[in-house]
């Protein structure tokens, strides 16, 4: 039986992504998850879970990395 190996995301290019479009991200998705898989969000869902799964549909040789976005209010009790 033949194992298909799954590309694993780089993690530092990943954080430079996710750091690149964060204001995008919050406008655009705040309060839910998106997946990313090679730069490219390719499933956006309310849950991690959710948008786990549909990525792995779309992509199923890729684990997506799953990011759960805040909204702005969030952020503001960061400060």
């Amino acid at each position: 039986m033949t194992r298909k190996v799954q590309e694993i995301p780089d993690l530092e290019a990943l954080d430079n992504w996710y750091t690149e479009h964060f204001e995008e991200l919050i406008e655009k998705y705040g309060g839910r998850s998106v997946a990313v898989v090679n730069g490219n969000i390719v499933a956006v869902a309310g849950t991690r879970r959710e948008a786990d799964q549909a990525a792995r549909k779309s992509c199923p040789n890729v684990t997506p990395a799953v990011l759960s976005v805040p909204m702005e209010d969030e952020l503001l009790c960061l400060l």
